[in-house]
């Protein structure tokens, strides 16, 4: 059971390290915005580039940040039904939610998402009408970059709640520090 804890633990790293990216992506994104405002504002320097620049710096923090969010139980869940079951019960079904439909989407998104990419990369895509931003491929890549942060998150957590379930003395919950 050690071992599946220090495997989780390993797992757990890329999507902590992807936060902490994220956490700076934050401030540089407020930065990015609050020049756009106060130049649209007082300086009339509209710019579609800089509109692009803060939808791509968003859209990389919420990608990226998936499999950290489920590694902090800080997803959403629908807990209607699982809140008056048994914490076993629970665990069971965290693990087949994991095994049956976390893990087979994020491969399916992480294989498209490639192919995504790569015709975006081998086109050399850029803004529709020339005036935002190029390269394309760029901000594509975070879709798979963020499945794969996904599908490790998720087996970290997978591997904590068979920890949870068969070793509770050592860990109660999968979401435990």
């Amino acid at each position: 059971m050690i071992i599946l804890l220090r495997l989780s633990d390993l797992l757990a790293i890329p999507c902590q390290l992807a936060a902490k990216l994220c956490g700076w992506l934050l401030l540089v994104l407020a930065a990015v915005i609050l020049y756009d405002v106060v130049g649209r504002r007082f300086f009339s320097t509209g710019s579609f580039k800089l509109q692009e620049l803060e939808w791509h710096i968003h859209g990389t923090i919420a990608v990226l940040c998936f499999g950290w969010t489920y590694l902090a139980n800080a997803h959403v869940r629908i807990d209607i039904f699982s809140s008056n079951m048994q914490q076993n019960t629970r665990l069971w079904l965290e693990i087949a939610a994991i095994a049956a439909f976390l893990i087979p989407f994020m491969l399916l998104l992480t294989w498209f998402g490639y192919d995504f990419v790569l015709r975006s990369f081998l086109r050399g895509e850029s803004s529709p009408g020339g005036v935002g931003l190029s390269h394309r491929w760029i901000i594509k890549s975070m879709i798979p970059l963020g499945a794969l942060l996904t599908i490790s998150g998720g087996l970290a957590v997978l591997f904590r709640a068979i920890v949870a379930l068969r070793r509770p003395d050592i860990l109660h919950s999968p979401w435990e520090r």
